[in-house]
């Protein structure tokens, strides 16, 4: 144990961890913070949370996990020093990178508006051998009770994973299980504080019956080598996406849905020896290639017929846990679609940059691809888009860097840990 860094933890909380897979540290960030990050988040999403009516405005996020990464306020939170004291504790080190990871926004479900259950899931290829310690954690922005649609798991399967493993057919899923018979613990928590759970432990955030919504920071950290150099770069607080916004006077979450909607119609066609339909227990198609099963995540899976399958480019070439490089036959099948995506640009506020003229413009730029306008580039991403709405109509564009502490730097690996 590193003992130049007070403990958060008491021994008897370390063996709940140990037995259960998760612990909870409370008041892990003042009050004032989590007030201030909440407030940011309201900015986000162009929402007042007091407000019911503002919750469905706009359709959630997937899982209510939503793309807010950059903002001051979540810096304030991974920074801080309680709960990079609980990090060290558990994984046994003091040298550490943190996480920039996204927010949790789960409203009440309401009829079609939002009916969210929670899938229980791994963030890790549970099929590994050894599993790798590793963990992860929430942060409660407010008080969640057991129905508010908050964390839960299944208490102490960390330790029988292997056990269960063994039992499992070869080509089961690499992150999802059925739950059929085991005992899923809903985990209430009050406001600042952080859960951090065990990434053996299958988990999910939850349906949410209560009348108020679930906020939430994700935050985790990981050891890091002291030698390795620091990149001298602060992240940015201020990034294109919000200045994006404000140009089209919009919520900055508006534009990261038009963006993340825009990334994932870039689809392939893929030719599967056999798709073997869906799986009863879990959201994922299954299908056979030489020999071989998988199941393929529903978001990113769309058959177009017994064999042929469109998928989400990074998915088909295996750039994600739960399958290897699939067959592609045609990478250019849905062109179209992903064109007509990029210029679904949100509906511009009263106070746009932008003329009317500006933004038709910018549908046409948009419409071609980032290559015709000298990007070297296959997608269109804030970046780019910044950048061409300033070469073409002289927009200010201006980013801004995060505020850190020392120990906030060295977690963002701005600094190095140990001195050269």
């Amino acid at each position: 144990m590193v003992k130049s860094i007070s403990n958060v933890f008491s021994q008897s909380e370390l063996d709940f961890w140990n037995r259960n897979g998760y612990v909870i540290l409370p008041n892990a960030v003042p009050p004032s913070q989590l007030d201030d990050t909440v407030i940011a988040m309201e900015r986000f999403f162009g929402q007042d949370f007091s407000q019911p009516t503002d919750w469905y405005n706009h359709p959630p996020f997937s899982g209510g996990i939503a793309p807010m990464i950059h903002d001051q306020e979540l810096w304030n939170n991974r920074q801080s020093n309680r709960v990079y004291q609980a990090f060290v504790q558990i994984l046994d080190c003091s040298e550490l990178r943190v996480s920039q990871d996204r927010v949790n926004f789960n409203p009440p479900n309401k009829d079609s508006a939002w009916n969210h259950q929670g899938t229980m899931h791994w963030d890790i290829d549970s099929r590994q051998k050894p599993i790798p310690f590793q963990v992860q954690g929430v942060l409660c922005l407010t008080d969640t009770e057991t129905n508010q649609g908050g964390f839960k798991c299944i208490p102490g399967f960390h330790r029988k994973l292997s056990d269960w493993a063994a039992s499992q057919p070869a080509d089961r899923p690499a992150r999802m299980l059925d739950t059929t018979g085991m005992e899923i613990q809903s985990v209430p928590g009050q406001a600042g504080d952080l859960i951090i759970w065990h990434s053996a432990l299958p988990h999910s955030n939850s349906a949410n019956t209560s009348n108020r919504p679930r906020l939430a920071q994700y935050i985790t950290m990981w050891p890091v080598e002291g030698s390795l150099p620091g990149s001298g770069v602060l992240p940015l607080t201020v990034t294109k996406r919000r200045l994006l916004a404000q140009v089209l006077d919009v919520a900055e979450s508006l534009i990261a849905r038009w963006l993340l909607n825009y990334q994932e119609c870039d689809m392939v066609l893929v030719e599967v020896d056999r798709l073997l339909g869906e799986h009863p227990d879990y959201p994922a198609w299954h299908v056979e290639v030489a020999g071989q099963s998988y199941y393929l995540r529903k978001p990113w899976v769309r058959p177009v017929d017994n064999r042929r399958l469109a998928i989400y480019r990074p998915y088909a070439m295996g750039q994600h846990i739960d399958t290897p490089a699939l067959p592609i036959v045609d990478e250019n099948e849905f062109i179209t679609e992903l064109k007509e995506a990029a210029v679904k640009v949100p509906t511009t506020g009263s106070q746009s940059k932008l003329t009317v003229n500006q933004l038709n413009q910018m549908k046409q730029f948009l419409f071609q691809t980032p290559e015709q306008h000298g990007f070297e580039q296959r997608l269109w991403d804030e970046d780019s888009i910044c950048e061409m709405l300033k070469q073409k109509f002289d927009l200010e564009i201006e980013t801004r860097p995060v505020v850190l502490t020392d120990l906030g730097r060295k977690l963002a690996g701005v600094d190095a840990w140990s001195n050269p």
